[in-house]
């Protein structure tokens, strides 16, 4: 407990783990600003259901026709232009978001009726008023096939009848926070802590401070079980102030205990692993090239089977798996875990037979 103690006050001291801390809380405390953002990037119509600032579109062509009507809604402003020139001035100087050429086919014509849209070089600008284009343009469509389309010979409707069921539409939001956003908040203490435990363990090798601490009344095996259950008790705290702060931004997370038991199972296999590499290597470079290397395969084979440490983390935070499935696959990485820690004294009173 001793070294656990002397290696927490240094642990403060360190710059780039304080510099993670402050880079989770941030994505913790924003995380509901976050979400919107990112989730917009990967997935535009997300927005759409969202309360945006009405645009200013710049109309050119005939103010009375349909198109221009369909754009009179709540979130579009259409103004009328009679030359193209003052109406890209004032785009360009931002007073209206985004110019329409409308040209003077009609629907009762037989050309097609190509639209010049410009839009924002401000990628989310740009996405945000395409959006709010997106119905008026669809109904002119829609207007536009049903006129020409009844001047076909032998145009018969088809009666089409669709059936929707109860099913709901997934939320990109949800998706991005329970697939992405959680997961990464939860394991990414683990990740680090599995890197700092082998900073501290080679650092006795390297600077020689080992012999001083073996003349003293500690072991091998004091000095890295000491690192290591210090290093494993941050992970689930961490974990636990990350979800208090999800929840502290509206989003609901069940299932507390399982997943800080989780956590704490899965940065005591990396902790472990990390020791282990540490003890063998005794130099910090090669150390965390192996290390690093590890992660990468054990995030590859998550993959490989449903209730990968990150699935399980999303399922009990969506409370959507029973409490014996989720208590199993938790048991069995308990059991890894204890696998690993057998490994690890092994490894370490072998080594010490050799100092």
């Amino acid at each position: 407990m001793s070294i656990s103690r002397r290696e927490y006050k240094a642990l403060l001291l360190e710059k780039t783990f304080v510099l993670s801390l402050l880079v989770q809380l941030f994505i913790a405390s924003f995380s509901v600003f976050l979400v919107v953002g990112l989730t917009s990037f990967y997935d535009p119509m997300a927005l759409q259901g969202m309360q945006m600032k009405e645009s200013k579109i710049g109309v050119i062509g005939d103010s009375g026709g349909e198109l221009f009507k369909l754009m009179e809604i709540r979130d579009l402003e259409p103004v009328q232009y009679a030359d193209f020139g003052v109406a890209y001035n004032d785009f360009y100087d931002r007073e209206i978001d985004a110019i329409i050429n409308i040209p003077n086919e009609t629907a009762e014509g037989n050309d097609l009726i190509n639209l010049d849209i410009y839009l924002p070089r401000s990628e989310l600008k740009a996405t945000i008023v395409s959006l709010q284009l997106k119905k008026p343009l669809e109904k002119f469509e829609q207007s536009v096939r049903s006129v020409r389309t009844m001047r076909l010979d032998g145009y018969t409707p088809l009666d089409i009848q669709i059936i929707r069921g109860n099913r709901g539409s997934s939320s990109s939001k949800l998706e991005f926070i329970y697939v992405a956003l959680l997961p990464l908040l939860m394991f990414t203490p683990a990740f680090i802590s599995g890197g700092l435990v082998i900073d501290m363990i080679t650092e006795e090798f390297e600077r020689k401070t080992l012999e001083l601490l073996l003349a003293s009344p500690v072991s091998l095996l004091d000095v890295v079980g000491g690192k290591t259950l210090m290093v494993t008790a941050i992970a689930p705290v961490q974990s636990l102030a990350w979800m208090l702060l999800l929840g502290l931004n509206g989003i609901q997370i069940n299932n507390f205990t399982e997943i800080l038991l989780l956590v704490t199972m899965i940065s005591l296999i990396l902790v472990t692993a990390g020791s282990m590499i540490a003890v063998l290597c005794k130099e910090r470079g090669t150390a965390q090239l192996f290390y690093s290397l590890v992660l990468i395969l054990l995030f590859m084979s998550s993959y490989l089977y449903t209730n990968s440490p990150l699935n399980l983390v999303s399922r009990l935070a969506l409370d959507s798996i029973r409490g014996l499935e989720a208590f199993i696959w938790t048991t069995g990485y308990m059991c890894f875990a204890l696998l690993l820690l057998w490994l690890l004294t092994m490894v370490v009173k072998k080594e010490q037979m050799k100092v």
